[in-house]
C-alpha cells in the first residue's frame, strides 16, 4: 500500500511538471521578459520604409496619337517589359519596394512584368482634340526612406528616393491635347 502511494505521488507530480512545462511562449514571455520600454523610446537600429503610393502607367515604348477629331485604334503586336525602377542613392531594393508594394496596394506588384500578344484599343476622340495612347503596366509610383532611427524616435542619416513599381496589369493609357 505505501508502494502505490508513492507511485501516484510520483505520477501527480510528473503531470504537474508536464503541465506547468507545457506554458505557451507567449505567456511565457509575458511572465518572464523584461518590461516594455516606456513609450517614445525606440529600439533604434536601420529602418527602410516605402509610402506614399499612388496609381500610375508606366507607359513603354511609343506614344501613338490621331486627330483632331475622329477614332483612334492601335493593335500592339510587340512585346515590351515594364521593370520596376528605384531613384535615389543607396537605400531601398527593388525587392523590398516590390515586397513592401504586395502587403500594402497590390499583391500583383512584381519586378517586372512583359506582355507580347495582341492587343487592340479604339477609342473616340473629341471634336477639335488630338487622342494620345500609350501601352504599359498599371502600376504605382511611391517614396523611399532608409535612415538609422536612434532611442529617442528621431531620424539619423537619413536617404530618400522615388520608385515606380510595375504591375502584371497592362493596357492603353489614353488622353488627349490640344495639339
Amino acid at each position: 500500500m505505501t508502494r502505490s502511494i508513492k507511485v501516484s505521488t510520483l505520477a501527480a507530480a510528473a503531470a504537474a511538471a508536464i503541465t506547468m512545462s507545457m506554458i505557451t511562449p507567449t505567456v511565457a514571455l509575458a511572465e518572464e521578459g523584461p518590461d516594455p520600454a516606456p513609450e517614445g523610446i525606440c529600439s533604434g537600429g536601420w529602418r527602410n520604409n516605402v509610402y506614399g503610393y499612388t496609381a500610375t502607367h508606366i507607359g513603354k515604348g511609343p506614344i501613338y496619337k490621331d486627330g483632331p477629331g475622329g477614332t483612334i485604334e492601335v493593335t500592339k503586336t510587340t512585346s515590351e517589359t515594364a521593370k520596376t525602377s528605384v531613384s535615389g542613392t543607396a537605400g531601398v531594393s527593388v525587392g523590398f519596394a516590390v515586397a513592401e508594394a504586395k502587403a500594402e496596394i497590390s499583391r500583383e506588384s512584381t519586378t517586372e512584368v512583359t506582355w507580347g500578344t495582341d492587343h487592340r484599343f479604339r477609342r473616340n476622340i473629341t471634336s477639335g482634340k488630338y487622342g494620345n495612347t500609350q501601352h504599359g503596366s498599371w502600376g504605382h509610383n511611391a517614396k523611399w526612406e532608409k535612415y538609422y532611427e536612434l532611442p529617442n524616435c528621431s531620424k539619423s542619416q537619413r536617404t530618400t528616393g522615388t520608385v515606380k513599381i510595375a504591375n502584371n496589369s497592362i493596357g492603353f493609357r489614353y488622353w488627349e491635347t490640344t495639339y
